[in-house]
């Protein structure tokens, strides 16, 4: 388990690096965001104003800060930019409406694992550990998939995914969201080039010809080179810039719960598309699973509505008892589903990230992969072009294109996937089970699928 790191801790700026891939950049070790006065251990460090370290949360009326860019939301795609940023030389200041976290606790051990979960890919797994926020996850607290087995919905027609026959270690692993918001939490602290500020909103963003004054809802104001807006599909940053979003809602919820079984899942995540939505187990450490119910209103009022023994026994039934017997180790919550993308990601001196950007379908699982890619790809953006323009047309152009591809992509999939499992035209049932048939049979395809969903 990751020991906890001390107020006195902290973490000097390293050089970020990406492997090769798509969207992904490859930088000098020694290459530097921001002008440096020195080195350390080798690394060029920038020199910050004294206001962009100060640690103070006092809430006086009226003060002006300073930094090199703000971020408003602290959830894990906006605190992991902040990582990211900062360990390249980036004063950030990072805002959040929620509270600060009366502890830093990790998750106990061996304690009930949280209902929300999420299945992180291998790229989303390499910039977590190159931001130092993946080490500081407990490792019981979390498990690997191996295996995906995905069946249509004649319950007879199968697509089987393996890491092993890709040639790769997992297709994702699975960790709660306490442990991942602890870790990332925690990899801040160590941060001096980061100044949190919670309990706070965002209320007003005033452009001058060379920067962006951030106005909280306690009268401070952060005068930046750029915002990001990190702060979910209700972006209140998205509004204030005038960035109109397209939304379809789905008339669906995804109902979330978790599980004790009798059988062994062996690192095997199950999905079914089924006539009333889809259902998907997911393997938690040990005899556990984490159920994902994506499901019309209606159906998910009624799962709701149930009581936790009757509700391991539907799911029980409707996923055919692959696991031998459920036992529900609390209760179920439920999240409305629609499909979102603002108009733009990025405006004057302003970029988007993460839900704030767009929303897809879970049946994937890659909601927060795609923002955790975006995180990188605007650090990488940033580091590319040099501190004097983190918040030029340069730099957020940059980080534009290279974010388009895979969101239209990943939207196109996901909701396409979605209009045809819930499709009752004639025919069609038969072209979606037969095209899973199919694709289970041509392995060139297969690993190219596993080679898109883990990158």
């Amino acid at each position: 388990m990751p020991a906890h790191v001390g107020a006195a801790s902290v973490r000097l700026p390293v050089a970020l690096s990406e492997g090769p891939g798509p969207g992904r950049c490859r930088l000098p070790a020694t290459a530097s965001l921001g002008s440096c006065s020195g080195r350390r251990n080798g690394v060029a460090r920038a020199k910050p104003r004294i206001d962009t370290i100060a640690r103070s949360n006092d809430g006086e009326t009226g003060v002006v800060m300073n930094s090199d860019a703000a971020i408003i939301g602290a959830g894990l795609v906006g605190g992991s930019l902040a990582a990211a940023l900062a360990d390249r030389g980036v004063a950030v200041t990072l805002v959040d409406a929620r509270a600060a976290a009366p502890s830093a606790a990790s998750p106990r051990a061996g304690g009930d694992f949280d209902r929300r979960v999420f299945a992180i890919r291998p790229a989303g797994r390499e910039f977590l550990e190159r931001c130092g926020i993946w080490q500081r996850i407990d490792e019981s607290r979390a498990a690997p998939i191996t295996r995906m087995v995905v069946t249509g919905d004649d319950g007879v027609s199968r697509l089987v995914f393996d890491a092993y026959r890709s040639g790769i270690a997992e297709l994702a692993v699975i960790v709660e969201d306490a442990a991942l918001q602890t870790a990332v939490r925690h990899a801040l602290d160590e941060r001096i080039l980061v100044r949190r500020i919670d309990g706070r909103r965002c209320e007003a963003l005033r452009w001058s010809e060379d920067a962006v004054a951030v106005g909280l809802d306690d009268g401070r104001q952060i005068d930046v080179q750029l915002v990001v807006g990190a702060d979910g599909p209700s972006s209140r940053v998205r509004e204030l810039a005038g960035i109109s979003i397209s939304e379809s809602p789905y008339g669906h919820s995804a109902v979330v719960a978790n599980f004790d079984t009798t059988a062994d899942h062996g690192g095997t995540a199950w999905q079914w598309f089924r006539p009333d939505g889809v259902l998907a187990l997911l393997p938690l450490p040990g005899r556990r699973v984490s159920m994902v119910w994506s499901t019309q209103q209606a159906h998910a009022d009624e799962l709701m509505a149930l009581d936790v023994g009757e509700l391991a026994e539907r799911v029980s039934r409707a996923s055919n008892a692959v696991l031998g017997e459920l036992a529900a180790t609390g209760s179920a919550a439920a999240f409305p589903l629609r499909l979102m993308k603002a108009a733009s990601v990025t405006g004057t001196r302003l970029a988007l990230v993460g839900d704030a950007a767009h929303n897809v379908h879970p049946l994937a699982g890659q909601g927060l992969n795609l923002g955790l890619a975006d995180a990188r790809s605007l650090a990488c953006a940033i580091a590319a072009r040099g501190p004097e323009e983190i918040g030029s047309n340069a730099v957020l152009a940059r980080y534009r294109r290279s974010r388009a591809e895979e969101i239209m992509a990943m939207q196109l999939a996901t909701d396409g996937l979605h209009r045809l499992f819930q499709s009752s035209a004639p025919g069609v049932a038969w072209l979606r089970n037969t095209g899973l048939r199919l694709t289970e049979r041509l392995s060139p395809l297969k690993r190219l699928l596993v080679k898109q969903a883990t990158g």
